[in-house]
């Protein structure tokens, strides 16, 4: 079945919320993607082609999830708070905060707008699932250098990559490492040129995508090589409880000096963080819930996309 592409979106509608059919079942009808038809229904919402009208008992509290996010965005400050359920499956807590962080964007990116990104397992699972409605001409910016394993998913060149592919804009590449093996390899090397056009492009970021860690043997930059358990304990012994994109803090989200930050290539550095129009901060699980927590705290982030446990967690803590 064929229609007017201006008429399609109210067929769905009917049939959706009317006739009370699936979206394969419309998906079917229609000779469309499932995905085609979840994305027409979101569209639906932004611009508020339908109504909902709720009869709430006497008796009714809000949902808990709108009431944490209420709160989280009035004692940080923030500008938009997501707190999905945390499921069993990693996959599909990732799979319900990609839809929710889709409906972000909407709002903040346009043609030629600047979005930089961090890298790890969780961002790049996030921008894979990520289904997005409109297409504008961005520029990624990756954020972090890289680690070695030049063509692993996880490294920022390729998150970038990945995002502009979904939005069909373009993205940058950094050559550079995240770490030197001293600091003066590392002078010397943001002296050239080609390093210092990437720095460059850091201070255009309009949006800034990023993950964070805790100190433990399950985070990338461990995982990837970049720190080790001697690391690990050296860290922790200066009071810094994880990083956000590289750079490492206490638990009040303030940067710690340490020796391994020396030869730290910081293309995002933490006064630039701050200045960014719109930060979002990718966290979920109990093992995030700290640095989620001093992420807030120091203002580095002002848009937060989280799940149940690693809010229940923050909760938790005095």
């Amino acid at each position: 079945m064929t229609m007017d592409k201006n008429n399609i979106i109210y067929k769905i509608l009917e049939y959706y919320y009317l006739n009370d059919l699936s979206q394969f079942e419309i998906a079917d009808k229609l000779g469309i993607t499932r995905v085609a038809v979840s994305r027409y229904i979101s569209r639906a919402r932004r611009l508020g082609l339908i109504e909902f009208k709720i009869k709430y008992p006497a008796n009714y509290t809000v949902d808990r999830h709108e009431s944490l996010e209420e709160e989280f965005k009035k004692q940080y400050g923030l500008k938009d708070c997501i707190i999905v359920s945390s499921r069993s499956d990693y996959r599909d807590t990732i799979k319900e905060l990609s839809e929710h962080l889709s409906s972000i964007l909407a709002k903040i990116v346009n043609d030629n707008t600047y979005i930089g990104v961090g890298w790890g397992t969780t961002l790049e699972t996030t921008v894979q699932m990520l289904e997005l409605e409109e297409k504008h001409s961005v520029k990624v910016v990756p954020l972090i250098g890289g680690y070695g394993k030049y063509f692993d998913d996880m490294h920022s060149n390729n998150i970038a990559r990945m995002l502009a592919e979904k939005y069909g804009g373009s993205s940058y590449v950094t050559n550079i490492p995240a770490a030197f093996d001293t600091k003066e390899i590392k002078d010397a090397i943001l002296r050239d040129s080609a390093a210092k056009e990437i720095f460059k492009l850091a201070k255009r970021v309009e949006v800034a995508i990023l993950c964070m860690s805790d100190l433990s043997t399950q985070s990338t930059l461990y995982r990837s090589g970049q720190i080790n358990q001697e690391d690990i304990d050296y860290l922790s012994g200066l009071g810094i409880i994880g990083d956000v994109n590289y750079i490492f803090v206490d638990k009040n989200g303030n940067f710690v000096p340490n020796e391994i930050s020396e030869r730290t290539t910081t293309i995002f550095p933490i006064e630039l963080m701050k200045s960014v129009k719109n930060v979002i901060g990718i966290a979920i699980g109990e093992r995030k819930a700290q640095i989620l927590r001093a992420a807030l705290k120091g203002g580095l982030i002002n848009i937060m996309v989280t799940d149940l446990d690693a809010v229940n967690k923050i909760l938790e803590m005095k």
